[in-house]
């Protein structure tokens, strides 16, 4: 076949072809390369959103998981404060029953210390410490904590503020990072206002030391592990040292770099400031280098499909390639993006606003709380009602603010009842009309703790029964409700009889064993919205309101509930295979009544209970209006004796003692109280004060060294004349009485053989075999032993062969009647000759009349004290007087 030359001047139609394939091949390239930028820039803007995003996340669990424990501390504070405000008081076994209770360790790890610290007296001076758990931070905290500044710092804040305050650093950060929060605590009352206020009735601080590098220890499980934490207090600036960093290689110098977090944190009156930022292998994790191959590839791709294209070649091929390809890309981005939600430890769900469960993921099938298989389903189907109720309104709450957080709702699970707090927050527009994201997270941890200590606040820990806080909450609804429906109510206040003898005998295993079968006793008579309470010790109190609206007959019932409460605690109790007997003395007090408050209500039954005990244990009183006038009367009593006291206004005086022919042998020293206002106060009323308010025992220390330095005084005199004091039960039982009574002969130099000391019968009733040990130590001594009022007690003849005795002394109300009485008079005869043979001296008090005296004498009584010989008289103006008749 021929064909014809080409023309010379004309373009060959190959070559016009070819401009027009290589300009497609071009343009094609060109928009290749231009597809392939766009690709490379998203996927590069992926990367860096999903390295932000995970950031992010990790920030805010960070953050959440340190505000929770922290809030963790200061609930566990607030529960000591409401336990040592409703308590009388707080021994060391019983705190540390408190601290053990609640596994506070296991529970809270770093926490170093518990504590309760006295007020000091200037604010210059360092708190005391009181009660510290465990027992061997105490030599630290009182050593190395309260003098310092942070400290100081802290529980002035706590004091002023009356809430949480957080200290500094008490020392230079390196394996521990140990803090100070404190709480104050107020006397009883309102919540004081202002600070000056505060002051005055501050009584002390809750305290607790924690450890912050343990705390975020401790969290770290629940973080990104690749992401270090560093926490300022204050600022975080150039040359600052943290509290805490979690990376040795922390610097504030790097601040505001590209991937970092500063976030601001108030706690405690401090503002901490928390710096994240990622370390390397965080950053690895997100620097693949896929589509930068791919972008290369692309650019390649783009070149060769344009040349393709402009030969023709394989294009539909290539197109489907690069497809594939950006397919691959996109299925990576959400796998990445999987991941970061796979990381979040909670509970995630998406739900519409009528509470359909649309998705449903968490990383940890323990906390899901509700089956995949249920999504779907209504939140009303698949959890309990109440639950579901809670979680419906917040999300009503967030569709009307737009989030919602902290209401709390529970699940019943295999494991056990979890409980969760919420964050709900609405959707963006592109996922559909009103949809929801929710956040659960568990806090079951938390919850059982502050479960625990809002039942150690508000219950006793041995019985169960409510304690005195919560039942003066419950006592002023009783008495608001008694006034609006016009009924009545009663207050029954228990205390059981001689408990503390059984305690002592048996130990304080069978003494709570009879305490917890008391208060189920009282539980058993109590019906549903009746109050029974332990208020410390073996006191109860049993709180029945709507009685009757008639006065009368609200005290008729009464009357019959406290009989039924007598007769309960009467019956025999059955501790390890032993029967005890106990009984109670109640106090009974009808509500309300004009005026009346809870503190009046409490103290009234009390009042009565002790009237109860007055007149003779295992009685029941009711409280009458004069009781409050007699019990103020004794504490004013109380309070001027322990005036006179530390006033040495109390004198000693001298009763004379003679023989059988009427020679004076000795005196018995006594004392009197001449008060300003009341005028001479009669021995019984003022004794019986110093008994009950404990001092007894110093004006027995004072007569007991009058006494020595009078025996001394006499001896130096050439006088041998014996002395006679009287030592109280609680003086005698004091640990170093035989102590006392040495220092007192060696500082005085006294004759020990003429002193006699004088102890009532009712002294041996507790822990005999303790008194009559004590006694021989001081018969060792050389002193002379005497048993006081002898018939009057619980008198018997088995101790007076077995105690290291001198004499006994005949009591007044045997003395008065004879010889006329036959009765007092055979009694008389008895004591005498079983004193002499067991080889006792007899003394007989009281003696008024010649009668009397010679009566005595002619039955052998060895020595006579009363008005006939002589009245007690100023110990000083006994002593010039045996002056004046020697000379």
């Amino acid at each position: 076949m021929h064909f014809p030359a080409p023309d010379d001047t004309a373009v060959p139609p190959s070559d016009s072809r070819g401009y027009v394939g290589l300009a497609a091949g071009v343009l094609l390239t060109a928009l290749l390369l231009a597809f392939v930028g766009l690709f490379w820039s998203a996927q590069e803007q992926a990367r860096t959103a999903r390295r932000q995003q995970v950031f992010d996340t990790s920030v805010h669990q960070t953050l959440a998981a340190l505000k929770d424990r922290l809030a963790t501390f200061e609930t566990m504070l607030r529960g000591l404060r409401g336990y040592h405000d409703g308590s009388q008081s707080i021994g060391v076994a019983e705190f540390e029953a408190y601290y053990e209770g609640l596994a506070l360790p296991a529970n809270l790890p770093g926490l170093q210390m518990l504590a309760l610290l006295d007020a000091p007296g200037a604010d210059a001076e360092p708190a005391a410490a009181t009660l510290v758990q465990p027992a061997s931070a105490r030599a630290n905290l009182e050593r190395d904590s309260l003098g310092r500044a942070p400290v100081r710092d802290a529980l002035q804040r706590a004091r002023d503020s009356g809430r949480l305050a957080l200290s500094g650093l008490l020392r230079p950060a390196g394996d521990s990072s140990p803090l100070i929060m404190a709480l104050a605590l107020y006397t009883p009352g309102a919540e004081p206002a202002a600070p000056a206020q505060r002051r005055e009735r501050l009584k002390g601080w809750a305290v607790a030391q924690l450890d912050l590098a343990q705390v975020i220890s401790d969290l770290q499980p629940e973080l990104l592990q690749d992401v270090a934490l560093a926490i300022h207090d204050g600022p975080a600036v150039a040359g600052s040292a943290p509290l805490f960093a979690s990376h040795p290689g922390y610097s504030p110098a790097s601040l505001n770099a590209a991937l970092e977090a500063v976030v601001a944190l108030d706690v405690g009156g401090r503002r901490w400031t928390l710096v994240l930022y990622p370390l390397p292998p965080f950053d690895q994790r997100f620097e693949g280098s896929g589509h930068h191959a791919m972008a290369l590839l692309g650019m390649a791709f783009s070149v060769l499909a344009g040349w393709f294209l402009a030969v023709q070649i394989n294009g539909r091929r290539r197109a489907v390639a690069l497809a594939h390809a950006m397919t691959r890309e996109l299925r990576q981005a959400r796998d990445a993006l999987e991941d970061t939600l796979n990381a979040v430890p909670d509970l995630l769900l998406e739900v519409d606003q009528e509470g359909r469960i649309l998705h449903l993921r968490s990383s940890r099938a323990d906390l899901a709380g509700m089956p995949q298989a249920q999504i779907g389903h209504t939140l009303a189907e698949v959890l309990p009602a109440r639950s579901a109720s809670e979680f419906l309104a917040a999300l009503r709450e967030a569709r009307e603010q737009g989030y919602s957080e902290g209401r709390q709702y529970s699940v019943p699970l295999p494991g056990g009842r979890r409980w969760f707090e919420l964050s709900v927050a609405r959707k963006g527009p592109a996922a559909g009309p009103d949809h929801y994201i929710a956040l659960a997270r568990d806090v079951t941890r938390r919850h059982d703790a502050e479960a625990a200590m809002h039942s150690l606040a508000h219950y006793d820990t041995l019985t169960g029964l409510p304690n005195r806080r919560l039942l003066l909450e419950r006592m002023r609804h009783a008495l608001q409700v008694c006034r609006d429906q016009g009924t009545h109510g009663v207050l029954l206040y228990l205390d059981l009889d001689h408990f503390k003898q059984i305690n002592d005998a048996r130990g304080h295993g069978v003494g709570d064993s009879l305490l917890l079968q008391t208060g189920q006793r009282l539980l058993g008579l109590a019906s549903g919205q009746d109050t029974v309470a332990r208020l410390g010790g073996d006191e109860f109190v049993w709180l029945v309101p709507g009685l009757a609206g008639l006065p009368t007959q609200a005290r008729a019932q009464a009357e019959k509930l406290a009989g039924r409460l007598s007769q309960a605690v009467a019956q025999p109790y059955e501790v390890e295979g032993l029967r005890y007997s106990a009984s109670a003395s109640v106090g009974a007090a009808l509500f309300p009544q004009p005026g009346q408050g809870v503190v009046d209500l409490l103290r009234e039954a009390d009042t009565a209970m002790y009237r109860a005990k007055e007149q003779g244990r295992a009685q029941v009183c009711f409280f009458e209006p004069g009781m409050h006038d007699q019990a103020q009367e004794r504490l004013a009593l109380a309070q001027d004796l322990q005036s006179a006291v530390a006033d040495n206004a109390l004198q000693v005086y001298a009763q004379p003692q003679v023989d059988g022919a009427g020679r004076l042998i000795g005196a018995e020293l006594l004392l009197r109280w001449h008060d300003p206002r009341r005028g001479a106060v009669p021995p019984e009323r003022f004794i019986a004060a110093a008994e009950e308010s404990g001092l007894i025992s110093r004006m027995g220390s004072d007569v007991l060294r009058q006494a020595c330095d009078t025996l001394a005084l006499l001896a130096r005199r050439g006088r041998r004349l014996a002395i006679s004091v009287n030592v109280s039960p609680r003086q005698f039982r004091q640990p170093d009485f035989v102590q006392q009574v040495r220092a007192a002969l060696q500082g005085s130099g006294a004759p020990a053989q003429q002193l006699t000391l004088e102890v009532t019968e009712g002294l041996l009733l507790e822990n005999w075999q303790a008194t009559a040990e004590r006694m021989h130590e001081l018969v060792a001594l050389g002193v002379r032993l005497s048993i006081d009022d002898f018939g009057t007690g619980y008198s018997s003849l088995a101790y007076l062969k077995k105690l290291p005795l001198y004499e006994l002394k005949i009591d007044r109300s045997f003395v008065q009647d004879v010889p006329q009485d036959d009765n007092d008079a055979a009694i008389v005869r008895a004591i005498v000759a079983v004193a002499h043979h067991l080889r006792l001296q007899v003394v007989a008090e009281g003696v008024e009349t010649q009668a009397q005296a010679d009566f005595l004498r002619q039955h052998g009584c060895d020595a006579l004290q009363g008005y006939l010989y002589g009245r007690p008289m100023p110990l000083a103006q006994w002593l010039q007087g045996l002056e004046d008749r020697a000379d």
